[in-house]
């Protein structure tokens, strides 16, 4: 690892040098943004930042070495790898009984298109409000949140509710940059988060989108990816989701590293 930091932050440094160079960056200018970056510790907006501004940088990377499904941004509402087996539904709060249902179902294969069994795909999106458990509003983690479990042929299903699109927090100093700033929009497309992770097999984290949903195409995040945009299928008034992943051998992964 410090190889690397003597390889890329030197190089970093030198960009972001010669950018102040080229602009003529005054010292009025320099502290203005110093004081920027304070406020954007003191609103513990440093992940909201970063992801917003570089992941989709970085998978776009990662990308160029994967040879099954592509992956997306992660986003910051992963909680952690302790996600329960769920084996007919995400857990939904009650007052959201009225919200659209929703059907996510798939195949998870390797390349070749065998079918991989006991894959876990760890599944979690946003309230029908766009909020996210155990991050807003005292929400109860549970809810939205839950592992599935690949079958013999490699097929998982699992019900929940739709999410909807979502402003990620814009009264901040990450807001106030991209919209007052940059001219740029604070908002998300509708989208269902998955981590799918198999023995023997490369770790895919992705997202799934709602085919002619508002800002598909048009992320906040920068994520043009886009690998699962799902066309509009309805079955006695859900909404289907029929994501398929294709996960490669798990030395891809090493030799990417």
């Amino acid at each position: 690892m410090s190889e690397r930091v003597k390889q890329i932050v030197p190089e970093l440094l030198d960009e972001i040098k010669g950018v102040l160079k080229k602009h003529k960056v005054t010292f009025a200018e320099y502290r203005s943004a110093f004081e920027y970056l304070i406020g954007v510790q003191e609103a513990k907006e440093v992940p909201l930042m970063l992801d917003a501004l570089f992941n989709a940088t970085i998978v776009e990377i990662e990308n160029e070495s994967r040879k099954g499904t592509r992956a997306d941004i992660q986003g910051p509402y992963y909680i952690d790898e302790d996600y329960p087996i769920v084996t007919d539904e995400l857990p939904s709060r009650p007052e959201d009984a009225g919200a659209q249902d929703m059907i996510i179902r798939g195949q998870v294969t390797d390349l070749d298109g065998t079918p991989v069994a006991g894959a876990m795909l760890d599944i979690w999106h946003s309230t029908p409000d766009g909020l996210y458990s155990g991050i807003h509003d005292n929400i109860d983690r549970k809810y939205y949140r839950g592992r599935v479990v690949t079958g013999e042929n490699g097929h998982y299903c699992v019900t929940s509710k739709l999410p909807v699109p979502y402003q990620i927090p814009n009264a901040g100093p990450t807001g106030d940059l991209l919209e007052k700033h940059l001219g740029r929009h604070s908002w998300r497309p509708a989208h269902i988060h998955f981590w799918a992770r198999a023995e023997g097999k490369r770790d895919l984290i992705n997202q799934a989108y709602f085919e002619g949903g508002e800002y598909v195409g048009d992320d906040c995040c920068d994520t043009d990816h886009l690998e699962l945009v799902v066309p509009e299928v309805i079955e006695d008034g859900a909404r289907v989701m029929e994501v398929n992943f294709v996960l490669e051998p798990a030395q891809a992964q090493l030799a990417a590293e």
